[in-house]
């Protein structure tokens, strides 16, 4: 998002008693009365669902007019029902507590049948700047075969912002590992698939790698963090030079990632002016092929917005997960290759992440094991889409999701999955998210290319 500054159906809430997150509390999941967190969600989501039946905004208050970021949790909960409400399903939204202070809950939406033996809980999330409802094109044919559950990470979307005091790649990992699976026990949920997009797919490989029997299923979209950085891998040629201005721009966009200034930061930063800025971005990914239509983007843009400025907290995992240029510390194609769960993948075919390491992944756990189904240890290429295939071929994306989860889908509801693939049409190819673009953009301005990085993990 970032990249443009630079040149060239109701609403309910439910909070459910976890342990802390600490290494030393065992998990003991029990229904309390209700807390000062769920009163304070229960009133946000009741002024937006009455916001969006009225056809405006929430009402706001005159000091809250004077804020510097213009951001409120009712207006983040506004513009994801207005989201929701564009589906044709129902579609619920709640926080789920995770640990004992009150910004340790996982925001999720949840539609479809309850789980059963035919119905498996499938779990979707987001990217690393990004909330939930980015993937909300895949909601109706998801719900319609499975129960659904995408949910924002903690510290992340609108989930709550605890601070983030780590201080090492394994601690952040663990972050999000312990959280997610005091939210799946919270929910009584045993095993789950799990989809994750971008950095939400290397999460969600982190979570398998450490609980595999809670994972039915891996799929992986666009993942992060799975290919390791070449040992011969340099910058290129031009901004090698410490005397040049884009070497100059090279070191600096080097230390602002390890330094932590985040999409969300910039956001912040820019205060009144945030939201214009979200709105570019948008705009200008969203709109070129005419993924989304005028209604979708306007409220896409003001949800992105509200999911990026409030306060930092998961954001900052990304300098000790990725290396600058989004290099993974610890590649995922390394500590994968025994993971005895079914996985696939799914790129666009235009994506800036490297689908080979991918192939590479699933060759080295072929050699420890044989696929347990036929889409066991795929990697599949959505054509036409860039970095957010589900956004910008999201039939396609259904399309895919129907192979990859259909030998334990009931036939009729694979059918129904397909059947809400039809109703999204294709869009025209996707191009701004490849590796080439994006090594242009680090020859010509290399800090574009890491704020570009930075905003689509």
């Amino acid at each position: 998002m970032i990249h443009s500054l630079f040149p060239r159906s109701s609403i309910r809430s439910t909070s459910l008693h976890v342990p802390s997150l600490a290494r030393s509390r065992p998990f003991h999941c029990q229904r309390l009365p209700t807390t000062l967190l769920a009163r304070r969600t229960t009133m946000a989501a009741a002024q937006a669902a009455a916001a969006v039946q009225d056809g405006g905004a929430p009402t706001l208050s005159w000091w809250q007019r004077l804020r510097w970021r213009p951001t409120s949790r009712p207006e983040a909960l506004f513009y994801e029902r207005k989201l929701l409400d564009m589906l044709r399903g129902t579609y619920d939204a709640y926080d789920v507590k995770v640990g004992p202070s009150k910004e340790e809950y996982i925001h999720t939406v949840a539609g479809g049948q309850a789980p059963g033996a035919d119905r498996p809980a499938f779990v979707a999330i987001p990217g690393y700047s990004t909330g939930s409802s980015f993937l909300f094109k895949l909601f109706d044919g998801l719900s319609a075969a499975t129960r659904l559950y995408a949910i924002d990470l903690l510290g992340t979307g609108l989930s709550g912002r605890p601070p983030f005091r780590v201080r090492s790649r394994e601690e952040a990992e663990q972050f999000f590992v312990r959280s997610l699976d005091a939210w799946r026990e919270a929910q009584g949920l045993d095993k789950m698939v799990l989809m994750g997009h971008s950095m939400g797919g290397y999460l969600s490989a982190c979570y398998a790698l450490e609980h595999p029997e809670r994972v039915q299923h891996l799929i992986l979209m666009c993942p992060a963090g799975i290919g390791k950085q070449p040992a011969d891998w340099q910058p290129p040629a031009r901004v090698r030079n410490p005397w040049t201005v884009r070497g100059q721009m090279f070191r600096l966009a080097t230390w602002v990632w390890d330094y932590n200034v985040t999409p969300g930061s910039i956001v912040r930063c820019f205060g009144p002016w945030g939201p214009g800025l979200v709105s570019k971005y948008c705009r200008s990914r969203f709109t070129a092929q005419q993924q989304l239509n005028e209604a979708e983007v306007a409220a896409l843009e003001q949800y992105h917005y509200h999911t990026l400025a409030p306060r930092g907290s998961g954001e900052f995992a990304l300098r000790h997960v990725l290396a600058p240029f989004a290099w993974p510390r610890a590649a995922l194609e390394e500590r994968m290759a025994e993971l005895d769960v079914p996985i696939t993948f799914i790129y666009g075919e235009a994506d800036w992440m490297d689908s080979r390491a991918a192939e590479r992944l699933v060759a080295a756990v072929a050699k420890h094991r044989d696929a347990k189904f036929p889409a066991d240890l795929k990697v599949m290429i959505t054509p036409d889409a860039g970095h957010y295939p589900a956004i910008d071929q999201p039939g396609a994306v259904l399309r895919q999701l129907a192979t990859a989860c259909g030998s334990y889908l009931p036939p009729a509801a694979k059918e129904a999955m397909l059947a809400a693939a039809k109703q999204l049409p294709a869009h025209g190819a996707s191009l701004g998210d490849s590796a080439e673009q994006l090594e242009r953009e680090m020859r010509e301005n290399p800090l574009e290319a890491a704020a570009h990085e930075a905003s689509e993990l």
